[in-house]
């Protein structure tokens, strides 16, 4: 995986080290409380069985660090993924895609979708499995830049 920042890079080595072998952790492995100098770029994402009856499991957030509330301007914590982005973003399909690989996937891009295109992004999706074997959550972080500097948890200078 080429993550480019190193906050990600750090979540991503301890996901890795809490895998019991070569393949993905459990749920019970995965303690927030883990990173916490990370706590407030991190984001949890429930996988659950579709509520419209469909084969194709939803989404939520259980989890959003306070950082990505502040730098997005919404908390959505409780709420659907495909409910958070407009119609036709990709960001639900990407979830799905790493259901079906079972492995970690990094996202970049810009923040188009929350009137934010002075923002760039990268983010982690780190899949999580349940008892049965199936991937159960997703364990996330993003980090943002703006004017080519991270956008950073700092007081505005007085």
């Amino acid at each position: 995986m080429q993550l480019v920042n190193e906050r990600l890079l750090g979540i991503y080595n301890h996901w890795k080290c809490i895998r019991a072998t070569n393949d993905i952790p459990a749920v019970d492995r995965w303690d927030p409380l883990d990173l916490v100098q990370h706590l407030g770029h991190l984001f949890v994402v429930r996988v659950e069985p579709s509520g419209l009856g469909d084969v194709v499991p939803d989404l939520r957030y259980t989890l959003i660090g306070t950082y990505l509330v502040d730098v997005l301007g919404r908390d959505t914590t409780g709420q659907l993924v495909r409910d958070t982005f407009p119609a036709g973003h990709p960001v639900s399909s990407v979830y799905h895609r790493a259901i079906a690989l079972r492995r970690p996937v990094r996202t970049h891009g810009r923040l188009d979708w929350v009137d934010k295109k002075y923002r760039r992004f990268e983010s982690v999706l780190l899949p999580l499995v349940g008892r049965d074997g199936a991937i159960a959550k997703f364990a996330g972080a993003a980090v943002y830049e703006t004017m080519g500097r991270y956008v950073v948890d700092a007081p505005e200078p007085a």
